[in-house]
C-alpha cells in the first residue's frame, strides 16, 4: 500500500512552500453544493489550567500559561522570560553551508509529551499515522509559543483517542539549557456538549470520490474528517482544501494530518482542526483547489504567488460542499 503523510500548517500556506513533496497535497472529486440540516452550534466554556510555576534554568524561566483540551485537540501556551535572549522562542535559521538548523539560546530545541506516563511516540507502535501528532508555532509575542496535539482517532481504524481525564507531561528542551523543563498537567476535557455532525456528503469525479464524513464543533475549534477514495496509487494528491463560513470568513487551520495506512482499502483519511465557528454562523463551505507551483510543471516545491502574495489557486467548483448549521 502506498503510504502518504500530510502535515497541514498555516505557515506552509502563507510562505508558499510545499514541504516534502506530498506534504500538502489533497485529493479531488466533483462536488455540487450539498447541504445537511443540523442544529445550531452550542457554546462551551473554555477551561484553562492554572498557570504552572515558572521553572528557571541557566537564567531562562519557562512556564505554561494555558492548557486546554476541548475534545478536538490539546492546546498549551508556553511563556518564556530571561535577559540577553536573541530572537523568539520558536525562531530558527537554516544554514545552507552546514545544511543544518541554527538555534539561538532560549529557542525550542525539542518537545517530548507523555499521556498518563506513556510517550506519544510509543502509541500505535510508534507509527506516524497511529500516534498523536505534535506541533508548535509562534505565539502573540516572541516569548510565547503554542503547542498543539491531536489524537489519531479520526484517521480510520480504531486508533488511540485521548481520554476525558489524563495526566500530560511535557518536557521542553531549550537551546543552551542542558536539562529539559518538565511540566506535569492534569487535563480534563472541556465541560459542555459539542455539536457532533455527520453530514456524510459524498461527491465523485472520474475515479475520485470525496466524502465529508463528520464534524465536531466546540466554542474553541472545529474538527472535520474528509475521506478520499480512488486517488492514483504511488502519486500524492494535488488538491488542497479551505473552509469558509457563510460570511466569507476563511477558517484557520490549527492542525491537520492525513494517512492511508489505517484501512485495508487504502483510502486517505484527513483530520483537520480549524478555528471555531461564530455563534451566528449559518453554514460552512468546503472549497477544493489546485495550487500552482512557481516552477512550471512541478508537483512539489514553492507555490506560485499572485501580486498580493497569495497562492495562485485553481478552484474546482463542482467539488464545493456546503453544510447548513440551521
Amino acid at each position: 500500500m502506498n503510504k502518504i503523510y500530510r502535515v497541514m500548517t498555516t505557515a506552509a500556506l502563507t510562505t508558499g512552500m510545499l514541504l516534502g513533496g506530498a506534504a500538502w497535497g489533497m485529493n479531488s472529486t466533483a462536488v455540487d453544493a450539498a447541504t445537511a440540516k443540523v442544529p445550531a452550534v452550542q457554546s462551551t466554556a473554555t477551561q484553562k489550567a492554572a498557570k504552572t510555576a515558572g521553572i528557571t534554568q541557566s537564567g531562562i524561566t519557562l512556564g505554561v500559561n494555558e492548557a486546554t483540551y476541548d475534545g478536538n485537540y490539546i492546546h498549551l501556551t508556553l511563556q518564556r522570560s530571561g535577559k540577553g535572549l536573541i530572537g523568539g522562542i520558536t525562531d530558527s535559521t537554516f544554514d545552507e553551508e552546514i545544511q543544518d538548523v541554527i538555534l539561538e539560546k532560549g529557542a525550542i530545541k525539542k518537545i517530548d509529551v507523555s499521556i498518563n506516563g506513556k510517550s506519544i511516540f510509543e502509541y500505535g507502535g510508534g507509527e506516524l499515522g497511529k500516534r498523536p501528532t505534535l506541533g508548535w508555532e509562534p505565539g502573540s509575542t516572541p516569548d510565547t509559543a503554542h503547542i498543539k496535539l491531536t489524537d489519531p482517532s479520526w484517521l480510520g481504524g480504531q486508533e488511540f483517542a485521548f481520554p476525558d481525564k489524563f495526566k500530560l507531561t511535557a518536557k521542553v528542551t531549550l537551546e543552551g539549557v542542558s536539562k529539559p523543563y518538565t511540566f506535569d498537567l492534569s487535563m480534563q476535557k472541556t465541560a459542555g456538549k459539542p455539536m457532533v455532525l455527520k453530514p456524510n456528503v459524498t461527491k465523485k469525479s472520474g475515479k475520485m470520490t470525496l466524502n465529508l464524513s463528520k464534524m465536531n464543533l466546540t466554542s474553541t475549534s472545529s474538527r472535520v474528517q474528509l475521506i478520499e477514495k480512488g486517488y492514483e496509487s504511488g502519486k500524492p494528491s494535488d488538491f488542497l482544501y479551505e473552509f469558509v463560513d457563510d460570511q466569507g470568513k476563511e477558517l484557520d487551520f490549527l492542525s491537520g494530518f492525513g494517512t492511508d495506512e489505517n484501512n485495508k482499502a487504502g483510502d486517505m483519511y484527513h483530520d483537520f482542526v480549524l478555528s471555531p465557528l461564530g455563534k451566528d454562523t449559518k453554514s460552512i463551505t468546503l472549497r477544493v483547489f489546485k495550487p500552482e507551483f512557481k516552477e512550471q510543471g512541478a508537483t512539489s516545491g514553492e507555490y506560485k504567488l499572485d501580486e498580493n502574495g497569495e497562492i495562485v489557486k485553481n478552484y474546482i467548483k463542482e467539488l464545493e460542499m456546503t453544510v447548513n448549521m440551521r
